[in-house]
């Protein structure tokens, strides 16, 4: 599927979302944006989710896309699962920095409330004025985390939808040590991983050496399993993964 025809589906779903949240408040400020924020905007959401997240634009269509009248600079898009992909992706809404057909999003997820410290608390409240960003934060656990000059490296877990779900999806992040999230790339696959195995004790470990531009991550497949290794290059943009296992 070509990105022209799922800019057509993000259009057709902002006049859906606009619509929806227009009703429940009708103070909402928020505006359409034009074909080229559009088309950025779901080119940088695609490209987020293939870096980031493992996962592609086959699987999801990007909708509810508006641009903030508090500072244009900013917008909102969500990620809707399509039906073959529902138990494996989280309807999720993103944040992006940018202009015309230039876009970046800065944090996404379904969890991502306490993550958007960069982002200006009026323009926050003008994308989601019913707190639609805001996601449960008691499922995500972080397994082990390492610091190293300016950055620190975090592997946390994801439990997969529902508190008693076995499976979770884990994930690295690198941050600045003033706390601004760089980026964030699941490892492994989505649910791949028994909770109730890597949220114990010693079942992950992370090293970080920015400086030498290299960082590693492993996880605990299982009691008395060998770990999953992954490592990665770190640069300006973020992590690029070497090799997987």
């Amino acid at each position: 599927m070509t990105l022209r025809t799922r800019a057509s589906i993000g259009l057709g779903a902002i006049a859906v979302g606009l619509g929806a949240i227009a009703v429940a408040s009708p103070a909402v400020a928020t505006q359409a944006g034009s074909p080229a924020e559009v088309t950025g905007i779901v080119a940088a959401v695609n490209a987020w989710t293939t870096q980031t997240q493992g996962y592609t634009f086959t699987e999801y269509s990007v909708g509810n896309i508006a641009v903030s009248s508090v500072n244009p600079s900013y917008a909102r898009a969500q990620i809707i699962p399509t039906a073959q992909y529902r138990s494996q992706i989280s309807t999720q809404w993103v944040i992006l920095y940018g202009a015309g057909s230039q876009w970046t999003v800065v944090d996404g997820g379904v969890n991502f409330c306490d993550n958007v410290g960069g982002v200006p608390v009026a323009v926050v409240s003008d994308l989601f004025p019913t707190g639609q960003q805001c996601g449960p934060t008691s499922n995500k656990y972080t397994i082990a985390s390492a610091s190293n000059g300016g950055y620190s490296f975090r592997l946390q877990a994801q439990r997969g939808t529902g508190s008693k779900n076995k499976w979770a999806s884990v994930y690295v992040q690198l941050n600045t040590s003033s706390g601004i999230k760089v980026t964030e790339r699941r490892v492994g696959p989505v649910n791949g991983y028994a909770w109730s195995v890597i949220t114990q004790k010693g079942s992950g470990y992370v090293t970080l050496n920015a400086q030498n531009q290299w960082a590693l991550a492993q996880v605990y497949q299982s009691p008395g399993t060998l770990y999953d290794v992954f490592p990665f290059r770190v640069t300006a943009f973020g992590l690029s993964p070497t090799n997987y296992n």
